[in-house]
């Protein structure tokens, strides 16, 4: 660097540094747009909606989250962290693993949101990959981690397709919370455990349901 450089640099006026990223209004702003999307939908979140819910200017949601699309996609993620079978504690039996998911934190467990994230998933194929990863992909895989670990024990019958078996629980929940509408409580997970899964897996006679339980 030359003299005349140094002169140059030294009567040049120092650079104001930028405003600094004020990371706490991320989760406010995801928050925002799981209420919105759960209690309207994906069609009636807008941007305009979820900066007004999070008490935060429009410029500040489209400065992190350019497109509706994106906004949606990280509220997903940051919503619903994966749940793995590390996650689930060893029982001792399959049935007693598979009841014990039910008490694990999975995150946002809301049915309304369910219903939402399928119609966004319906209109965007990028929300569509994210949804079947968080929804679908995630409990097959800790489906099949819970099986390969009853197997291990001795509890799966010989020559069970457990790749398969893994994907019957999540189907049966997406499709009573987003086809059906209903929602999935305590009840319906113990009787799709003591009546489908277990005998798909192990190959026992299917548990009866109890009087007055519905057909």
């Amino acid at each position: 660097m030359t003299a005349y450089d140094e002169d140059v640099l030294a009567a040049a006026p120092a650079r104001r540094p930028g405003r600094r990223r004020d990371d706490s209004k991320d989760d406010v702003i995801l928050e925002a747009a799981r209420q919105l999307i759960a209690e309207r939908g994906y069609e009636g979140m807008t941007m305009d909606a979820v900066a007004e819910r999070a008490g935060t200017g429009k410029a500040t949601v489209y400065r992190r989250w350019p497109s509706k699309v994106e906004l949606t996609v990280d509220a997903v993620i940051c919503g619903r962290p994966l749940l793995t079978i590390d996650d689930v504690p060893d029982t001792g039996s399959l049935r007693s693993d598979l009841l014990a998911t039910r008490g694990v934190p999975q995150g946002t467990r809301n049915d309304e949101l369910m219903h939402g994230l399928h119609q966004a998933a319906q209109a965007d194929p990028q929300v569509a990959a994210v949804f079947h990863e968080q929804f679908v992909a995630a409990r097959t895989a800790l489906m099949r981690g819970l099986l390969e670990r009853a197997k291990e024990r001795g509890e799966i019958a010989p020559g069970r397709d457990l790749d398969m078996i893994a994907t019957v629980a999540p189907a049966m929940i997406a499709y009573q919370k987003v086809v059906a509408g209903k929602k999935v409580g305590p009840e319906f997970i113990e009787r799709m455990i003591d009546t489908i899964i277990l005998p798909l897996a192990t190959g026992t006679t299917p548990l009866p349901t109890a009087p007055g339980d519905p057909a």
